[in-house]
């Protein structure tokens, strides 16, 4: 995830670099999206049946070849595919990583969600600084094939690692994502999965322009994602503990809620320095809401299409991500950062209004 946010915070050294147009960005950013969105749809299942331990390793060669990929490419089309072979091997990773721990963790389930997430956050709040640093002392090249080697040695960590097929993992598969989206529990969750990943379409490829923009270094970029992961990172175990008292539904929801004002806020702020701090509230909220809204979208299906049920939930999230990302860009273009921030909030609010119709959220312990 370290190389995956360098992409995030070195879009506008990209642009300067090698000439890209600012509408281009979001091919860039949209394509890790479509990547993701096919492996999850294709192949998430196939955790469940026993190949889970594969779908890792192949998971960390294909992302570990995508970093490489993007380090070395100097055109957009190159970026483009880069870019999606990345998303793809992320794509294949988390909904296995997700079912081992769905399957073992008990009552510690959201826990656990939680350290996922903040290994997952630990990329997002030392790999921007560290690229930024980089990308100053050496060129942007770098980050990234330094990102793809190191990428390359987690493969001994999952090398040997085995996770256990369902009970009746010979059972007809057939249709499993047709079961699940007729859930209206399961659709409800969806809805706060899709606003979630929707607005990290449309953050992707405006933050860096738009600070850029006012002025902000590079550096100074790379330390503004640090700031709004940092706090994610330190409150993770806590936020994922929380959905194990309360309901996952209300956690995921009333989080996600909260998110939407500073959404619609950051296109009108002119500070860079309020920009960080505005930044930090919403990372902790979305500390909360992801592993909440992967605990919710996990206690709507069965214990057999775990790893299903997490692999449709990131292939939504990723075809929100793609569509955010494909329409921030030219919004912004035209626009301003403003309104291309305001549309992104109002998009999410309805996702939400959706969601809380569906399965209207309670504060009720969990059981």
């Amino acid at each position: 995830m370290a190389g995956v946010s360098s992409v995030f915070a070195l879009l506008a050294e990209i642009h300067n670099e090698y000439g890209i147009a600012e509408r281009d960005l979001g091919w860039i950013a949209g394509s890790a999206f479509v990547g993701a969105l096919v492996t999850q749809l294709w192949l998430s299942r196939y955790a469940d049946r026993g190949y889970g331990g594969l779908l890792m390793r192949l998971g960390v060669a294909a992302s570990a070849a995508g970093l490489f990929w993007f380090g070395l490419a100097d055109q957009l089309w190159q970026f483009v595919i880069a870019r999606l072979i990345l998303g793809a091997g992320v794509g294949v990773i988390v909904p296995a990583s997700r079912r081992f721990i769905i399957v073992n963790a008990g009552e510690d389930q959201g826990r656990q969600l939680g350290a996922f997430y903040g290994a997952y956050l630990a990329g997002f709040v030392f790999g921007p600084p560290l690229a930024g640093a980089l990308t100053v002392a050496f060129n942007v090249q770098t980050p990234f094939i330094l990102f793809g080697a190191l990428t390359a040695a987690t493969y001994l960590s999952v090398y040997r690692l085995e996770i256990p097929a369902a009970e009746n993992s010979e059972a007809p598969k057939k249709g499993v994502l047709r079961r699940l989206i007729q859930v209206r529990e399961m659709v409800a969750a969806l809805l706060v999965v899709v606003s979630f990943r929707y607005s990290i379409g449309v953050f992707e490829p405006l933050w860096a322009p738009h600070m850029d923009n006012l002025g902000a270094s590079t550096m100074v970029v790379s330390l503004s994602l640090t700031g709004f992961a940092l706090p994610m990172l330190i409150i993770a175990r806590w936020a994922g503990s929380l959905s194990d008292q309360y309901s996952p539904r209300a956690t995921s929801l009333l989080s996600a809620l909260a998110t939407v004002p500073l959404m619609a806020s950051y296109g009108w702020i002119a500070s860079v320095p309020i920009l960080f701090i505005a930044a930090m509230p919403h990372g902790i909220m979305e500390a909360v809401q992801s592993p909440g809204s992967q605990a919710a979208v996990s206690d709507a299906a069965p214990i057999d299409d775990a790893a299903a049920a997490q692999g449709l939930g990131e292939a939504m999230g990723s075809a929100a991500s793609m569509v955010g990302a494909l329409s921030a860009a030219p919004l912004y273009a035209w626009l301003g950062a403003g309104p291309a921030f305001l549309i992104g909030a109002l998009t999410m609010a309805g996702l939400l209004t959706a969601s809380w119709l569906l399965d209207p959220p309670t504060l009720a312990r969990r059981r």
